[in-house]
């Protein structure tokens, strides 16, 4: 890949195949738009209901492709199964903020329509149920007025009632429609305390319902508002069953100025009992919400029907005041109500498709071939309109069906905006595959071209049968997402694809490799990279599965997989390397150097890392080679090349790529903590810990703060929380998923930190699990910690001569696969046990080098993780005259040293004016002044030339040092406190 390009580049697309049962050769391109104009499915596309589901106007659901979830790989294509393959367009640099996922038009709720007959009775408990209940439901089937009834009674609101309009589709699951609800939110300034895209990962998660729940009501309730409606309509169209379980969390503490308004079909997965026993619902079902006979009445009146109660009754009792029959009714029978067939003797979607069928046989033919075209779009605009229909009179004929009404809504907002409605759009989308099939294909890839949701635009073109195309919108989608590391939302994208094509696709296989690299799933990451390999060798695309194979050569590392590692690292390295495959396989040198030296291994190797990445410049790169270098910490000469990595990654990151400033932000950490300072470590803890909370919590940020607090807790010697911390580090240990080395990680550290403080059923416990891992899967980095705690536990037990062969064997190799300091715990534990067994002399050649070792690195956390107890047994010995005084002294200097952490008290967050003030960067008091003075965060953002984005993280470290909930708070303390600095903006 040459420079400037993202990691996620697959230059051929497997799109496009037509496969046959038979077995027949299967030349045809044109089949699959073939079957898309027409609706039929192939034997193969149907079973299971594979690529057959592509066919239907509804969107695919959702079904999981993690790695450990891909099923057998299946085999090459062959030539009776491939067609031309098709070169997609290459991947060129962008910013670091991903695109917007969704429409604006799903926020923007149809606008008021003057000239409406006034329902005053039903307005009169609408506008009540909005005000004074928790949840107001409007169920009953499609045509009812729901859409209509809810955004009329919103437009009635009082002005000081806040609302935030959500359109669900087939498309959404809980994260998109999650992200829909915030977006809504938005004109509020909603005081988020966590990042809003970094809440729709939580939900992504599997487990952070209940969390992205809390978090969204708290944020809620901060918000300064005297009443506010949260409208989701449409709620039948979304499968994902977690919506309603989220909701339902939401409404349980849902703040008192707080309501939830819900339109669907049928009832929602609601604890509805509870809240009628409680009397915080309201309900309007089809018996409210059909037209009486006296609104029938004034409805044929308005119609220009005249003063004819008797057509108007015979019009009542055909519809039953069905607002769409009515509606359609109306414009049919011109007249003849009794013309129009009775609704008790056909279903009411058979009733809709004839009268549909009248209206549009009445139209003129260029608003009928118009209309029919443009179905195919989610809303109507011009521009789009036009696109997909070519029509010259665009304008105008938007207008007409507005006139005419249609059966759409008209948007707010500044673009003309109209949306058909659901049952309309069906009717419509049957009748233009049957007038017009061949020209379906092409009116899809026409919508899709002008569309800027990657989920409608992907399903568009699935629809369309443009595999290539759809594969194309994925990468360019995906690649600044991976590079802001939100790898939920490509997850959720690759599952747009049906699974047939998912399981062919290389490219789909190599992007899920990428999201299980995010998440530390080491094991997952293997199989998906293993596969997307094989898959781009069969298409002869080498440079991509060279890309694959480097990032499956990290991933077996991690799984302990050590020689086929070493066969397919060198294999790698036998041909020509782009930056992609040089800095992957770079990075994989580092580790190989852990387990094979030299010492000075990691830095030389990540200095090379380095010179490659500075030349590519890209975040994606950066971002995927920063986690666990931070485990190297201590080694020769290290601390020089990480401090040069996390410059160069800070500057990468600039101030809009929060995932990246976090990765470097850790590493700074485990510096400050390699030395022992741990004032300066724990401000960066805090820091740490408010990125974690902004972020969602990402495993890729969680375990990484979850292993240095647990060093920090071990060198103070805070046993009541290092406990839980331990625990944490064991259970994640044994989640095989993970990879078992990289589980050996997490148990050796959690030893550790036991041992530090003396918690031998901690120690034990480690030993337990690591017993438990598979022998033949540990790295020889991992032989070492093994024998010293087996060595630490006989020393223990006073079995000093089985401890000091131990604890011999341990330390012979212990500097080659030093990582955190496992050369200083093993050295320190053989010292203790050559002076139990009399040997002064060996006791000082095992302290020795690391005299050595701190005079050069100057880093001290190997020593002093060995803990106070071990440090002082060394301290107070009786060393003898063989052994330099310098010597002696520097022992008892690294005790006093772990005995001063133990004492180091923590400052809490200040609260008092001057020092509050001094929590706050520059930046901050400014974006608080303008807090302040009431402006918007779109206004601060432009007046200070920085992101919303960036807006909302200032903010919320504003609240959270500050100690407080909302911006109103927050402003009256800068005003009561810093009024001398309101003028400085």
């Amino acid at each position: 890949m040459g420079p400037g390009r993202f990691l996620l580049a697959f230059p051929a697309s497997c799109a496009g195949r037509n496969i046959r049962r038979d077995g027949a050769a299967a030349h045809r391109p044109e089949e699959p738009a073939r079957l898309a104009a027409t609706g039929q499915h192939s034997p193969l596309w149907e079973e299971k209901s594979s690529i057959g589901r592509l066919m239907g106007r509804r969107p695919l659901g959702c079904i999981a492709c993690a790695g450990a979830n891909l099923g057998p790989m299946p085999p090459p294509l062959g030539a009776v199964e491939m067609l031309a393959l098709h070169r997609v367009r290459p991947i060129v640099p962008c910013d670091f903020k991903a695109p917007m996922i969704f429409s604006p038009t799903k926020i923007q709720p149809p606008r008021y329509r003057v000239g409406l007959i006034e329902r005053s009775e039903l307005e009169r408990q609408f506008a009540a149920a909005l005000l004074d209940h928790r949840l107001v439901l409007l169920v009953a089937p499609a045509g009812y007025g729901k859409t209509a009834a809810l955004s009329r009674q919103l437009a009635l609101l009082p002005a000081d009632c806040a609302t935030a309009w959500v359109k669900a589709d087939a498309e959404d699951d809980l994260e998109r429609l999650l992200s829909h609800l915030i977006e809504a939110l938005e004109p509020c300034d909603p005081p988020w305390r966590v990042a809003p895209e970094a809440l729709v990962r939580l939900v992504a998660t599997g487990h952070g319902l209940r969390e992205a729940a809390v978090v969204m009501v708290n944020t809620l309730a901060a918000t300064e508002l005297k009443r506010g409606v949260i409208a989701l309509d449409d709620l039948h169209s979304v499968a994902d069953t977690r919506v309603c379980d989220f909701l339902s969390l939401l409404l349980d503490s849902l703040p008192e100025n707080w309501t939830m308004a819900i339109a669907t079909r049928v009832d929602p997965r609601l604890p509805l009992a509870r809240l009628r026993a409680r009397r915080e619902l309201a309900e309007f079902r089809q018996a409210e919400l059909s037209f009486s006979m006296p609104e029938v009445q004034r409805l044929w009146l308005v119609a220009g029907g005249g003063d004819e109660p008797e057509l108007a009754r015979r019009l009542y009792e055909r519809t039953q005041g069905w607002a769409a029959g009515l509606s359609l009714s109306l414009d049919a029978m011109k007249g003849q109500p009794s013309t129009a067939p009775a609704a008790g003797k056909r279903s009411q979607r058979h009733l809709f498709d004839y009268l549909a069928s009248e209206v549009l046989a009445q139209m003129p033919e260029e608003l009928h071939d118009f209309l029919l075209r443009c179905a195919v779009l989610p809303e109507l605009t011009v521009e789009r309109c036009a696109a997909v229909s070519g029509s010259p009179r665009t304008a105008e004929l938007l207008e007409e069906i507005e006139r005419r009404g249609l059966f759409v809504s008209a948007l707010e907002g500044d673009q003309f905006t109209l949306r058909l409605h659901d049952l309309f759009r069906d009717f419509l989308d049957e009748r233009l595959r049957r007038e017009y099939p061949d020209e379906v294909p092409s009116l899809l890839k026409r919508a899709a071209e002008g569309e800027g949701d990657p989920v409608r635009r992907v399903n568009l073109l699935l629809r369309a049968g443009a595999w290539d195309e759809a594969e194309q919108v994925f990468i360019d989608a995906a690649s600044p997402m991976l590079a802001s590391g939100d790898s939920a939302q490509v997850v959720r994208l690759i599952e747009q694809f049906p699974p047939l094509l998912r399981a062919r696709s290389p490219q789909l296989t190599y992007a899920t490799g990428l999201c299980e690299l995010q998440n530390l799933e080491f094991a997952k990451m293997q199989i998906a990279m293993n596969r997307a390999a094989a898959g781009f060798e069969s298409m002869q695309q080498d440079r991509e599965a060279q890309h694959a194979r480097a990032f499956e050569t990290l991933a077996l590392f991690f799984a302990g997989r050590t020689e086929e590692m070493h066969r397919l690292s060198k294999a790698i390295r036998a041909r020509p390397l782009d930056e992609t495959s040089a800095a992957v396989t770079e990075l994989v040198r580092i580790w190989e150097s852990c387990v094979d030296g030299p010492p000075e291994g990691p830095a030389e190797h990540l200095d090379r890392l380095i010179d490659i990445l500075s030349k590519a410049a890209t975040p994606d790169l950066w971002y995927c080679c920063a986690p666990n270098l931070y485990v190297f910490v201590g080694r020769t000469d290290f601390r020089a090349s990480l401090q040069r990595f996390v410059r160069g990654a800070l500057a990468v990151a600039g101030d809009t790529n929060a995932a990246l400033q976090a990765a470097a932000h850790t590493l700074e950490a485990w510096l400050e903590m390699g030395q022992g300072r741990l004032a300066q470590a724990d401000a960066k803890i805090r820091q740490l810990r408010e990125d974690n909370q902004w972020l969602g919590q990402p495993r890729s940020l969680r375990v990484p703060l979850l292993r240095l607090e647990t060093i920090y807790q071990a060198l103070q010697g805070d046993t009541a929380a290092l406990g839980p911390s331990c625990n944490a580090l064991l259970e994640d240990g044994q989640e095989r998923t993970r990879g078992l080395n990289w589980g050996l990680m997490q148990i050796s550290l959690a030893g550790r930190a036991a041992a530090a403080v003396g918690d031998w059923d901690g120690v034990r416990e480690a030993e337990r699990a690591f017993a438990r891992m598979p022998k033949t899967f540990r790295w020889p980095l991992h032989m070492p910690i093994i024998r010293s705690f087996e060595g630490l536990l006989a020393l223990r037990d006073q079995r000093d001569e089985e401890a000091l062969k131990l604890l011999r064997e341990a330390a012979a190799i212990s500097a080659d696969v030093d990582r955190i300091g496992i050369d200083a715990f093993c050295r320190i534990h053989l010292a203790r046990a050559e002076l139990r067994c009399g040997s002064p002399a060996d006791a000082w050649q095992a302290v020795a080098p690391l005299l050595e070792h701190e005079r050069r690195t100057g880093e001290l956390i190997g020593v002093l993780l060995t803990g106070v107890s071990a440090l002082t047994e060394l301290a107070n010995a009786a060393w003898g005259t063989e052994v330099p005084v310098h010597g002696v002294a520097a022992v008892r200097r690294w005790a006093d040293t772990a005995r001063q952490l133990r004492r180091v008290e923590v400052v809490a967050p200040a609260r008092e004016t001057s020092e509050a003030s001094a929590l706050l960067s520059e930046r901050e008091l400014e974006v608080l002044a303008r807090v302040a003075v009431g402006e918007s965060n779109k206004l601060i953002a432009r007046a200070l030339s920085l992101s919303p984005h960036t807006v909302k993280r200032h903010l919320a470290r504003i609240l959270e040092r500050l100690g407080m909930s909302s911006r109103g708070e927050a402003a009256d303390w800068y005003r009561t406190h810093m009024g001398p600095l309101r003028d400085r903006h």
